[in-house]
């Protein structure tokens, strides 16, 4: 009877559990990435978070977000660590190996934060294009395992000096420390919404767009059947002008 009676309730128990489970989204995020995805007071917030509440609340799921760094986004997917992932993530062959992609909810370009100085006057004001050709002979700060590393490398750009970052946050300081006569870096290469708030938190610095441009998009393990669901949400999200509306809240908009 005692046997009959544990398993019943170690099967009750399971029950429950893979009922809260179910009632649950974990987002996995790389939360260094400001204004996307960034800790404040303690909390993840961000243009990717906003997003991913809404899309949990369509669901009728609670979200749990989970954050690690950029790199091991998509082996934790792959993995099964969370049911999907957004960090201002592009959708690349190489990834798509990997993962399935959703739709895309957001363009974007590429930005390069250099140390502001009279070489850029010319620039400012006119929305120009930086030329790459400036970047030859330099040290340039790229994210580890993200689509501006490959972009800088697929240019070509002769003498060019790669060095690759963990996480945006380190990659910051040290431009800010070429701002201040100590660092080595002479440009970072980010995408555009965050150059313009790494310039207007550092008036040494400034930030012009680049040719490179791409698209964001969720990230899911394969044949995850959330794709579609959850592919059907953004379509109706953009519609109706929601993520637009949070474009504008976030300072996102291209």
């Amino acid at each position: 009877m005692k046997k009959l009676l544990f398993s019943v309730v170690f099967f009750l128990q399971a029950i429950l559990l893979y009922s809260a489970e179910r009632n649950e989204l974990v987002l996995l995020t790389s939360a260094d990435n400001p204004p996307y995805e960034f800790t404040r007071s303690g909390e993840i917030v961000g243009f990717d978070i906003d997003v991913a509440k809404i899309i949990a609340e369509k669901l009728g799921k609670t979200l749990i977000v989970k954050d690690m760094p950029f790199p091991s986004l998509i082996p934790a997917l792959m993995s099964k660590q969370g049911d999907f992932a957004m960090a201002a993530i592009t959708p690349t062959d190489a990834r798509r190996e990997n993962v399935d992609f959703s739709i895309p909810y957001q363009d974007n370009i590429s930005a390069a934060v250099l140390v502001d100085s009279d070489e850029f006057s010319y620039m400012k004001n006119t929305n120009a294009i930086f030329p790459i050709a400036l970047l030859e002979g330099k040290r340039v700060g790229v994210q580890l395992g993200t689509h501006h590393e490959t972009d800088i490398r697929a240019a070509n750009i002769p003498d060019i000096e790669i060095k690759r970052y963990d996480n945006i946050g380190t990659m910051i300081a040290e431009i800010s420390n070429s701002a201040n006569g100590n660092g080595t870096i002479y440009a970072l290469v980010i995408g555009n919404a965050e150059s313009h708030m790494v310039t207007k938190r550092n008036p040494k610095l400034c930030s012009f767009p680049l040719q490179f441009s791409d698209s964001f998009a969720i990230a899911f393990a394969k044949n995850s059947p959330l794709r579609i669901k959850i592919n059907e949400i953004l379509e109706s999200l953009k519609e109706t002008g929601r993520i637009s509306d949070l474009e504008i809240k976030w300072d996102v908009a291209q």
